[in-house]
Parts: C-alpha cells; structure tokens; sequence
C-alpha cells in the first residue's frame, strides 16, 4: 500500500515544549524526502503549522482544508499548494479522510484526539483500511494507551483492535512503518 498523502491531526497552539515542536519539524521534513503529500486544517500556528513549514522548506507539497468558520487571517496558512474551504467542520473532516492514505496524530488536544478516534473507528468498522500513527513524544499519549488497554479489558473492545493503529516514539519510526504498511487482518467488531 503506497502512501503519498497523509493527514497530519496535532496540535494548534504555540504554548507547548519545544520538543513537540522538534517532532512536528522532523516529521515533515522525512514526508518531503520520501513525497508524501501534507493534508492538514491549514493552521499556521503549533505543531500544525510546523509540519507545513517544514515541508514547504523541503519542497513538499501541503494541502490544508479549513471549516469556514475558522477562515481567519493569521490563523489559516498562506503557504499551501491548495486550500479546500469546507462548510463547516464536520465537511472538513471528511474531505480529509477521503484525501489521505494514512493517518498520524502528533501532540495535541481534544480536536486532535477526537479526529484520531474517529478514523480508529471508521477503520474498526470497515470503511477503510489505511494506516493509523500516534507519534508519542516524550509519552504523551501513555495515559490514552492505558485507558485503551482498559477497554479491552473489560471487554468494551476486542484486544485485537490493538491492531487497528501503531505507536511510535520518533518520526523515522513513524515513516519506516508507513512505508511498510500492510492492512490487518481484523476481526468482526461485533461480540457473539
């Protein structure tokens, strides 16, 4: 499975350790050396901001795709190959999703979490078998695996589903797995 587009979900704010930002810089740096394409919110501010300027500086190609609620100047990005302007943010996510090969969420929020459950989800259930990432730097998604691994035990999800995305602590990682991406095998979600 070839992956030339991929949805970066991470976070929208400047106010975090310079670390996220060193990951956000690195990760798209490695997507301009090996052509994969940026679809994002189109933010220029955070980590969302970061992975787009860093691929720009690369001579990587970004698409953003903004609600236009959030059409905002010195929010939305003025760098972008393309700009897809949505209705409102349920459309975004969407188009996002149909426009990717894979997905990796990097530090971030409840936006970003939500947006990474979501294509859990919709891959648990079926509709797609594209590659899903956590980029945990410095262990910041430790506390969610533990609340997954909960779920599976008390049987509110099949452990099998662990399969359903993949944890990485560098971005070399998160690239290396990209590039030899092949779907699961997963089983029904439904208990019998």
């Amino acid at each position: 499975m070839s992956i030339t587009k991929l949805a970066v979900y991470c976070s929208s704010s400047d106010h975090i350790k310079k670390s996220y930002f060193d990951h956000a810089d690195a990760l798209g740096a490695l997507m301009a050396a090996n052509n994969i394409d940026l679809i994002y919110g189109g933010g220029m501010v955070g980590l969302m901001g970061q992975v787009a300027k860093s691929i720009k500086n690369h001579r990587g190609k970004t698409i953003g795709v903004v609600p236009e609620a959030l059409r905002i100047d010195g929010v939305v990005n003025t760098i972008d190959d393309e700009l897809i302007i949505t209705p409102d943010m349920h459309t975004r996510k969407a188009k996002m999703i149909k426009l990717a090969d894979g997905f990796i969420g990097l530090a971030g929020g409840f936006g970003t979490l939500e947006e990474m459950l979501e294509v859990m989800t919709l891959k648990q259930l079926g509709y797609h078998e594209k590659p899903i990432v956590f980029l945990n730097t410095e262990g910041y998604y430790n506390h969610l695996f533990e609340m997954f691994e909960h779920i599976y035990a008390e049987s509110f999800a099949k452990p099998d589903y662990r399969q359903l995305y993949h944890i990485c602590e560098t971005p070399e990682a998160a690239i290396k797995y990209l590039a030899n991406y092949q779907p699961p095998n997963l089983p029904d979600k439904w208990f019998v």
